[in-house]
């Protein structure tokens, strides 16, 4: 199995649970200017306290992207030790660190992120 043929289906998972997640987070702020604007017209008094939520971000939206790529590692490795060539096994081992390093970093940043938020007033 050449590395092309591991790298295009990688590619393709990581682009599918990338747009999933932006498309997501398209439909909820979207849901919450809504709300915004009906809370504008009906009850203004309330609308500082939706603004707030709308600027907090929630934390787990991109914690979860980061333990789908850790997760879909996991799948590689388990694939790759099933492979009964050594040379396949090698390089389904060698292709699973694209995404972990990717769900790690993406994990690291909600960390960091949550914490510098939490420690802003």
């Amino acid at each position: 199995m050449g590395t092309l043929e591991i790298f295009i289906p990688i590619a393709a998972i990581i682009t599918f649970a990338v747009i999933i997640s932006f498309i997501t987070r398209l439909i909820a702020t979207s849901m919450h200017h809504r709300t915004i604007r009906e809370a504008m017209r009906s009850d203004p008094t309330s609308v500082p306290m939706l603004v707030q939520r709308l600027e907090a971000r929630q934390p787990w939206a991109d914690a979860m992207l980061g333990w789908i790529f850790i997760a879909f590692t996991i799948g590689i490795a388990l694939l790759a030790i099933t492979d009964s060539d050594a040379s396949d096994r090698r390089e389904m081992l060698r292709a699973a660190i694209v995404p972990l390093i990717i769900g790690i970093t993406v994990l690291a940043f909600t960390h960091f992120a949550g914490r510098q938020n939490a420690d802003m007033p």
